[in-house]
């Protein structure tokens, strides 16, 4: 399989990485990429290959990721910000999109495709598996309950395996988190990062069941919701209130936290609290910030109490990462 990472209007010139790999290798390889608009980092498992990727474009310009495959996989894509467009070439049912604060698996038979990520910054994830480790971690029975998949296999055809997009709760950002900012060397970070990868493929197909309480929200709730998400991914550093956020959604506070747990699969509360560490976690690691300056960076007014918040939900203390 090869995957070429192209992206056009930066002056006359385009930036192209190719990967080229094997599904059968089972050494581990890693290769990480910065440009001064781009920065991607490659974990090779052999069964499982994992592209993450970063970018930031302007208000002219999109990046385009193009692929051509020699072998079926599938591709369990998560999208963290901006949004992701999927066409297809020579296909029926040629165009897929994977919004903000979604993931969508999906299989890609013999054929050439890309992916666009719109104007503006995107931050995704590509996990891309063999039918066998689907198998291996899932059993017959699964596979064969996906009528969807069968026949797109038996017709060659591309298919978002689960219907449409899922919700990226705070477990499967958390893990995910785990997997990028592995710490471990050697034969440690090879087992670290199969587990790993392994618990994000199982924590993505079991969210799937949130989707029948996802459906009886009436299409506009469900608009709203995501742009009150992004109003609070942008908006950390502020005081989230349940009333303010209300007000924004335009629903009172018990209709807000009802259909927020509903869609997001967790209370609002534990949701802003989440992405509030994970991002102090990231100034701490990446931006050489202070505990106390990512604290008051997240939103926390007393570092003590970011402290305590920190250690509670991830068994350690921030000034650990110092170390």
């Amino acid at each position: 399989m090869e995957i070429r990472l192209k992206s056009s209007g930066i002056g006359s010139k385009e930036i192209v990485k190719i990967f080229k790999k094997k599904l059968k290798t089972i050494s581990l390889k890693e290769e990480v990429y910065s440009g001064s608009k781009i920065t991607f980092k490659s974990i090779d498992l052999g069964s499982v290959f994992v592209l993450a990727q970063d970018f930031v474009t302007s208000d002219q310009e999109d990046f385009v990721l193009e692929a051509t495959q020699d072998q079926p996989v599938f591709l369990l894509q998560f999208v963290f910000n901006g949004d992701a467009l999927f066409s297809l070439e020579d296909c029926q049912n040629s165009e897929f999109k994977i919004q903000s604060n979604m993931h969508s698996l999906l299989y890609l038979p013999n054929l050439k495709y890309s992916i666009t990520y719109l104007k503006g910054k995107s931050n995704v994830l590509a996990v891309y598996f063999t039918e066998s480790f689907l198998k291996d971690k899932m059993g017959t029975a699964y596979l064969e309950s996906l009528k969807n998949y069968e026949e797109a296999k038996e017709k060659n055809l591309f298919c978002a395996v689960l219907g449409q997009n899922m919700i990226l709760n705070n477990k499967l950002r958390d893990v995910v988190n785990e997997l990028i900012n592995c710490s471990f060397k050697g034969v440690a970070r090879k087992s670290y990062l199969e587990v790993k990868l392994t618990e994000i493929v199982l924590l993505a197909l079991q969210s799937s069941n949130l989707k029948s309480a996802i459906n009886k929200l009436r299409e506009e709730d469900k608009e709203v919701l995501v742009k009150i998400e992004n109003y609070i991914q942008n908006n950390l550093h502020k005081d989230l209130t349940i009333e303010k956020l209300s007000v924004l959604a335009g629903f009172n506070t018990s209709k807000f936290k009802s259909a927020f747990k509903q869609f997001y699969g967790v209370t609002v509360f534990k949701y802003i609290t989440s992405l509030r560490l994970e991002k102090a976690k990231e100034l701490i690691v990446n931006n050489n910030y202070t505990v106390a300056q990512a604290s008051y960076e997240v939103g926390y007014k007393n570092p003590q109490h970011f402290t305590v918040a920190f250690k509670k939900k991830l068994g350690y203390l921030p000034s650990q990462l110092l170390d």
